[in-house]
């Protein structure tokens, strides 16, 4: 069984859909990898540029590009490494306009039984419950 995952430029077709011929493209090959019983990965690095460019390059609202990276997490033959983490960092990136990679960092030391931060961005990092901050 074929073992692949899709980058960021994958992603975005289908979430933008700003190029029906690429967005097919991508449609398809979801639905052939659930034909065939196999399963394409997202890593973290790809939903952070993704949040990235649907922010900085497409201009798009919070609220929106939740909907939007939920989507895909919420999408069965994608598997997402950490998706726990990127659950909970796009609800408090939206909800408490929290900068989305320090969501990220927060979350994924939580899970990891991280108790601190420490950072010189503290007003970010305050926000996301469970976290004590410090400076260094």
């Amino acid at each position: 069984m074929l073992k692949a995952f899709i980058d960021t430029s994958v992603i975005l077709r289908l979430l933008v859909k700003d190029d029906d011929i690429k967005r097919k493209a991508v449609e398809r090959l979801l639905k052939e990898a659930i034909h065939k019983g196999e399963a394409l990965y997202v890593l973290p690095v790809a939903l952070m540029e993704t949040v990235f460019v649907l922010e900085k390059v497409y201009k798009i609202d919070r609220k929106k590009i939740r909907e939007m990276l939920e989507a895909i997490l919420n999408t069965p033959v994608l598997r997402i490494e950490m998706g726990d983490v990127f659950r909970k960092a796009i609800e408090v990136y939206e909800e408490k306009n929290v900068k989305f990679a320090d969501t990220v960092m927060g979350y994924w030391g939580l899970e990891k039984g991280f108790s601190a931060a420490y950072t010189y961005d503290e007003k970010d990092f305050k926000r996301i419950e469970g976290l004590e901050v410090r400076k260094p």
